[in-house]
């Protein structure tokens, strides 16, 4: 039986070829980022009493994670166009799957950090056919409200997953790797049997040759003369690697430098994830594809206000609880404004390399957030100054590529690039 969605349903949108359950599956199967970042936040201090290290050297499983995923999206959206979306997701699941049961018996930190490197080529290989997915099945102008509800259902890991984190820790941290690898198997069983394939194709076809051929053909894709598909990939990594940033470090701000309780971690790091679902939700029904531009700009003028304020706070020495919490749930939200608005000007410009596309931008981001997060481990000092002031330097840098946007939407003239 041909499980592919043919190509006219995937033209037209969603058709009777297109489950309508297959958005809520994509947004799940994405969520598995967030939930191998998240849910084992809680139990940094506890891992890093077990292997005698500091809470810092914790962190670099997770740098070690974001690159990993950063890699395995770059070849698998790629390999995605070559030899068929489901195939890919197939070997990505289960590497994560074998990846996660050895990280339950890791003996020593260095381990860790390997098998998190493994663990997230198998993830970024899962994840990134997500978004070519949506791309092949639904128009350019559903785009930014698939790409929203997508991350709405994503943001249920982060929202969640501390708080299950933090309930399973009395059993073994490692337990948090098993539920992983529980979670990734009913994933794959899923994909099996309930995702249609989108884009077919034949393992005769793999090249890798062809993948940096690929991806160099969308960093090179030229739209009225410019290269704005690029710029548009580079300041959503750049704004989205603040997120990530606050992320690798939010163990050490919480749990160490304001001491909170383990118990109302989650809470605090939930505060910030149900901003950022507030504002998705407002992309969800509000965002079109004539005002996605404008959306895009404005996300990233609020989120550089955001941290402008955080480092004032930080800088003059007024720092509480009252006074930095505030400001992190303003910077975060803003990555669902400027998430689906950047992703639909982004992927829009693409049809035959959507995966390739896809990998180039998710490569970015989630190395961007590993280089970022790593750099404020090695310039530690006990305070929040290195963290705020890389994410100042951050979304400095996405704002002047902002910049260089249009500010209002159109139709382009013309699309140069394969």
């Amino acid at each position: 039986m041909d499980d592919s969605i043919p190509h006219a349903s995937r033209a037209a949108g969603v058709g009777a070829g297109t489950p309508r359950y297959l958005i809520f599956f994509f947004g799940s199967l994405v969520a598995l980022g967030p939930l191998s970042i998240d849910f084992y936040l809680p139990a940094f201090p506890t891992i890093a009493n077990a292997f005698g290290v500091s809470v810092f050297s914790v962190q670099n499983t997770l740098s070690a994670f974001l690159v990993g995923y950063g890699c395995g999206q770059f070849f698998g959206g790629s390999l995605s166009d070559q030899i068929g979306r489901k195939r890919v997701g197939y070997i990505g699941l289960s590497v994560y799957i074998l990846a996660s049961l050895a990280l339950a018996l890791t003996r020593n930190i260095e381990q860790m950090i390997v098998l998190r490197f493994f663990q997230a080529i198998g993830g970024g290989f899962s994840t990134v056919i997500c978004m070519a997915t949506v791309r092949d099945i639904y128009p350019v102008e559903q785009l930014g409200r698939r790409f929203a509800t997508v991350t709405m259902v994503v943001l249920i890991a982060p929202l969640v997953a501390p708080m299950i984190g933090s309930y399973v820790l009395p059993l073994g941290w490692q337990v948090v790797f098993v539920i992983k690898a529980v979670y990734a198997a009913c994933l794959l069983a899923a994909y099996r049997v309930l995702v249609p394939e989108t884009r077919p194709g034949e393992l005769s076809h793999l090249s890798v040759r062809s993948i940096f051929l690929q991806c160099a053909g969308v960093v090179a894709r030229r739209v009225d003369g410019r290269r704005l598909p690029i710029r548009y990939a580079l300041a959503m990594a750049l704004a989205t690697s603040v997120l990530m940033t606050f992320v690798t470090n939010a163990s050490f701000i919480y749990q160490e430098y304001f001491r909170v309780p383990i118990s109302r971690f989650p809470y605090l790091f939930g505060l910030s994830v149900l901003g950022f679902m507030a504002m998705n939700l407002f992309s969800m029904r509000k965002l079109q594809a004539h005002n996605a531009a404008r959306f895009f700009r404005r996300g990233l003028t609020i989120q550089i206000c955001a941290v402008g304020g955080l480092m004032l706070v930080v800088l003059s020495g007024q720092v509480s609880l009252w006074t930095v919490v505030p400001f992190i749930i303003l910077m975060v939200s803003t990555l669902g404004l400027i998430g689906p608005a950047g992703s639909a000007r982004y992927m829009g410009f693409f049809t035959q390399l959507a995966g390739s596309a896809s990998s180039v931008y998710s490569t970015m981001m989630f190395s961007f957030g590993g280089v970022f997060g790593a750099l404020t481990g090695v310039l530690a000092d006990g305070t929040l100054v290195p963290i705020v002031l890389v994410m100042a330097a951050v979304t400095t840098a996405a704002n002047l590529i902002g910049l260089t946007l249009p500010a209002a939407t159109r139709q382009p003239a013309s699309v140069q690039g394969s």
